[in-house]
């Protein structure tokens, strides 16, 4: 259910329902609450160790198990949506297996990576809240400080997030069993045009309009002549008479109507003895779409060990196998295609034809620009596969010696390896298209890399007098990658084909292979000190190497420093009133320095490639000649200077926590390519030249609002605040970036100096020219009156387009692009509320994001430029009449066309040739409030009396139903406001275009223990 809020503006409701939710309401109490000594005692997992949350100096949201397990979900980046101040995940549509943007307090760099670093258990996993099954993980810890992340040096601008899995216990062994089974649903259709009369009528006009009326009649009116006597004058009653009560396909009903289902089974099983504990877990998700043919199915399989070998020697082993494959529909590139399905096939093709058959060849002869072939054939004809494959394995070996001293030496393997294919067969629009030269085809790609990493620390931790705690770490570290691919596009299979198990008689249309490796050496240590648990410093140095860098800047030093004043714990704090109401106090200030190193390999040497040169008589000849990219010796780090300041607040016994921040990150040396005279023979160079800043605040509050008896209520609750401002560019004012094409829906999205990132550029739609705009002649000529804005070339007509003057005179549009929106959200969050009666438990999950503004280019695709094709009804009911009912042709007529479209001003436009065209500019009409509050999750459990199970051998037993994404308030009109369909969500966010639309689930689940 999506809930339309006509206000634009959603952050006057946002902030009441925030403090709402926030639940600051008591209930009785008859004992002190444990929830300070669990705050202090709660260890928090940062780089190269662990420490006390109470001892901590920099920024770190976390995220516990019991929080994930709340959450049942394919992978852990839906589980950690909006459960962390300041994270931003943001998935690129509700395909199963697709993708998501991650960021963290707005990212560090414009043109290169922005996502987080992961690790897992001590070594860096890419993709890590993809890859890991979520019942494996014991927390998560987002790192987002100077002093958090700088321990990670060259790799730490984008935030890290720490994952520790779950190991075995010490005890009696316990089995769990964790299953859901889930049913998707479309949770919103888009309104388009649905009654068959309606849509030919509109047909009519376009086809009229665009002198295609012989194409029109062969499809909607059984062929008849044009010159037909009447055939003009009585074709709106024609069409009355045949369609008015005509069948209409719902095509999002017919492809996106039934219910997808998903199921998931995990197991793990704990074994453990005071030396020894081991566990291993396995997990099966299988996915099936709304959309016939794609799917995702997981498997993982997981398994660690932990031994004290001799007293003061310690071992750990963990391995982890995943096999998850991904089913994508082939050439189906987005809704538009399902949505500009045409509702009727008038006298050409039956209901039932115009669903089962490929009816591209046949719209597309008629009408050239026609683009949307048939969904149902075409998910059928094309298809495509991902098959993802990784191995991880991870050793450990530990010292104690010289009583304050601990050695560790830790070494990690990572295997991992790719395979996509896609085919289309006679029935597919790429054959339909192009037999000749394309024919049937397809694509075979393989891809495959390893990783491995050496962990060398040596930790020294003593008190002396007792109020002196020091713990220093000092380390080293390897790191090497190595990465090759292949793959190749073949066209011309013969009519009768194996596909892809045989391409003996296929031709090879293209073909290409990569190798790439990388190296990053690092020495690095960490100084914590603490005095009687009330002043708290940490101080942290890191020196990285990485081959992705020149010669001559292959190294980096990456400082940082925090303290901590624990105002609560000072005598006077401690023996004043105040204590009993304000019981915890601490203030926290870091700086550092970090790096980002997720760039290409090779951007600082220049590479050749294959080309031909005409020698020996063979035009042919193979040669090699530089790229057009020269390389740069001196390109070196992107380089963060982060500061945080932060406080942590807890009221009532720790029945009110309250944690906030505020953070300037100033990011230098970021990679633009910058432009080469072509003198020079090339025509760009990677330098680090651009500078940004993100600046922002955070809040984090976790309530316990009742505790009465056997009922509890608890809230935790987080909202972000980011801005970003470019300082400085490659000498210019401003880098553009465009994203989408000329009929998906193309906007510019514009990098400017003194500027946020996000900007979106384009024109401002002014709605329509009216009959008002105009003065006609004795001889029909139309004249625009003084003081209206003309166009940008020729002429305007009633019904056309009207764009804002964008010229010093005031009354001209010239095309100059102007800001139109920007698609970074204002804040964003998530509030969680947990109740507890007795067995029963119920979980509410709220998220929002409030200010950013979308470019609905589906919208944009979705205007009318081909006959045959839908649009919404928004369009379809209300666009400029040009034709006159009683002649079937255009009239030029002021006051008959002011008879057909009374209602002049609110109309939008016509469907005239110059609208066609018009309609291909990026447009203020499509930019859209994003803002949405969020009922993602509704979860009621049940957990059975540990009396009664104890009788069947069962220690815990618990079963629940849930509902995701519940309902949305938002004013944004597309399927859904939570979506970034383009790639470099940090520069251009905001761009839906076609995306998949996101389900809402039913689940039912059980979760036992042995």
């Amino acid at each position: 259910m999506s809930l339309k809020n006509t206000n634009k503006n959603l952050k006057p409701l946002i902030a009441p329902l925030f403090l709402l939710a926030s639940g600051f309401v008591f209930g009785q109490t008859t004992t002190k609450d444990s929830a300070k000594t669990k705050d202090i005692e709660e260890v928090v997992v940062i780089g190269y160790g662990k420490v006390k949350k109470s001892d901590l100096t920099g920024s770190v949201s976390s995220v516990s198990a019991k929080d994930l397990a709340a959450t049942p979900a394919m992978n852990a980046l839906q589980a950690l949506q909006g459960r962390a101040a300041g994270l931003n995940i943001v998935t690129a549509g509700g395909a199963p297996g697709a993708g998501a943007n991650v960021t963290l307090r707005g990212g560090a760099s414009i043109t290169q990576g922005t996502e987080p670093l992961y690790i897992v258990d001590g070594f860096q996993l890419d993709n890590a809240l993809n890859v890991i099954n979520p019942n494996d993980i014991e927390s998560i810890d987002v790192l987002k400080g100077a002093s958090a992340i700088a321990i990670y040096g060259a790799r730490g601008s984008n935030g890290i997030i720490v994952i520790k899995t779950k190991t075995g216990k010490k005890g009696r062994t316990t089995v769990n069993y964790n299953s859901f089974m889930s049913f998707d649903m479309l949770s919103k259709k888009l309104d388009m045009v649905s009654k068959s009369e309606e849509y030919v009528k509109y047909q009519y006009e376009l086809a009229q309009l665009a002198g295609k009326t012989t194409q029109w009649s062969n499809v909607f009116d059984n062929s008849l002549g044009t010159d037909t006597p009447g055939f003009y004058t009585g074709v709106f009653g024609r069409i009355n008479s045949r369609y008015a009560s005509a069948p209409a396909l719902d095509w999002q009903e017919k492809m996106l109507g039934g219910t997808g289902t998903t199921q998931n089974q995990n197991v793990n099983i704990s074994v453990g003895n005071e030396k020894t504990q081991a566990y291993i877990s396995y997990n099966y998700n299988k996915q099936d779409g709304l959309l016939q043919n794609y799917s995702e199915t997981r498997n993982s399989l997981r398994a660690n060990i932990n031994s004290e070998l001799y007293k003061g020697i310690r071992v750990d082993f963990s391995s982890m196998f995943n096999s998850n494959s991904t089913n994508g529909g082939g050439a189906y590139s987005g809704m538009k295609k399902i949505l500009l399905q045409p509702i009727t096939g008038g006298t050409k093709f039956t209901q039932d034809e115009l669903f089962n058959t490929q009816t591209y060849g046949d719209y597309s002869g008629l009408d050239s620009s026609f683009d949307t072939e048939n969904p149902y054939i075409e998910t059928q004809a094309s298809t495509s596969n991902r098959r993802f494959r990784s191995f991880v394995a991870n050793a450990g070996i530990e010292f104690d010696f010289l009583k304050n001293f601990t050695f560790r030496t830790a070494g990690s393997y990572n295997w991992n390896n790719s395979k996509s294919t896609s085919f289309s067969d006679a029935n597919s629009r790429a054959y339909l298209t192009d037999p000749v030269n394309t024919g049937i085809n397809g694509s075979i790609g393989n891809s495959e890399n390893y990783r491995y990493q050496i962990t060398n620390t040596l930790t020294y931790n003593k008190t002396f007098a007792e109020k002196h705690k020091v713990t220093v770490l000092v380390g080293q570290e390897a790191v090497y990658q190595e990465a090759e691919s292949s793959s190749m596009r073949l066209i011309k299979f013969p009519l009768f084909n194996y596909g892809l198990d045989d391409i003996t008689n296929a031709t090879v249309a293209d073909k290409n292979v990569d190798h790439s490796s990388y190296a990053m050496s690092s020495f690095f240590g960490r100084v914590n000190y603490s005095y009687d648990d009330r002043y708290l410093l940490t101080a942290t140095f890191r020196r990285d190497g990485s081959s992705k860098f020149g010669s001559n800047k292959k190294w980096g030093n990456f400082p940082s420093v925090a303290a901590a004043w624990r105002v609560s714990q000072e005598s006077f704090w401690q023996n004043s009133k105040i204590n009993n109401i304000f019981n915890d106090l601490k203030l926290r200030f870091e700086y550092g320095i970090t790096g980002n190193n997720d760039i290409g390999n090779s951007l600082y040497t220049t590479n050749l490639v294959l080309t031909t040169y005409p020698s020996n008589n063979d035009p042919n000849n193979p040669a090699l000649t530089t790229s057009s990219t020269v390389g740069n010796k001196n390109l070196q780090w992107e380089e963060m200077k982060a500061t945080n300041i932060g406080v942590d607040m807890a009221f009532f016994n720790s029945r009110i926590r309250l944690t906030s921040e505020f953070y300037n990150n100033d990011v230098n040396k970021m990679l633009l390519p910058v432009g080469l005279p072509v003198s020079t023979g090339y025509t760009t160079r990677y330098e680090n030249i651009a500078v940004m800043r993100n600046r922002g605040m955070e809040f984090t509050l976790n309530t316990i609002n009742v505790k009465s008896g056997a009922f509890r209520w608890s809230t935790d609750a987080n909202i972000g605040f980011n801005k970003s401002k470019v300082l400085a560019l490659d000498g210019r004012d401003n880098r553009p970036f465009s994203v989408g094409g000329s009929r998906s829906g193309m906007v510019t999205y514009y990098a400017k100096v003194g500027e946020q990132l996000g900007d979106m550029y384009g024109y401002v739609y002014q709605g329509v020219y009216t009959t008002d705009d105009f003065i006609q002649g004795p001889n029909g000529t139309l004249t625009l009156k003084p003081g209206v804005v003309k166009p940008a070339t020729g002429t305007p007509k009633p019904g056309d387009m009207k764009f804002a003057a964008d010229n010093e005179a005031g009354d001209q549009f010239t095309r100059k692009l102007v800001k139109i929106g920007n698609g970074t959200p204002d804040f964003i969050g998530g509030i969680s509320n947990n109740f507890t009666y007795k067995g029963f438990d119920l979980a509410v999950f709220m998220k929002f994001s409030v200010g950013g503004d979308i470019y609905n280019a589906t919208k944009q695709s979705l205007s009318p430029y081909a006959m045959f094709q839908n649009v919404p009804s928004e369009f379809g009911n209300n666009y400029y009449r040009l034709i006159d009912p009683n002649t079937g042709q255009a009239t030029t007529n002021l006051e008959r066309l002011k008879e057909l479209n009374p209602d002049e001003n609110s109309r939008l436009w016509s469907l005239s040739n110059t609208n066609t065209a018009n309609i291909a500019y990026p447009s203020s009409y499509y930019v859209e409030d994003g803002s949405y509050l969020r009922i993602a999750q509704l979860t009621l459990g049940y957990s059975f009396n540990k009396e009664f199970l104890q009788r069947i051998a069962v220690t815990n037993a618990r079963i629940y139903v849930t509902v995701n994404n519940v309902a949305t308030i938002t004013g944004y009109s597309g399927y859904d406001p939570e979506v970034s369909a383009a790639t470099g969500v940090a520069i251009t966010p905001g761009y839906d275009t076609s995306s998949y639309p996101r389900s809402r689930s039913y689940v039912l689940g059980i979760n036992l223990t042995f």
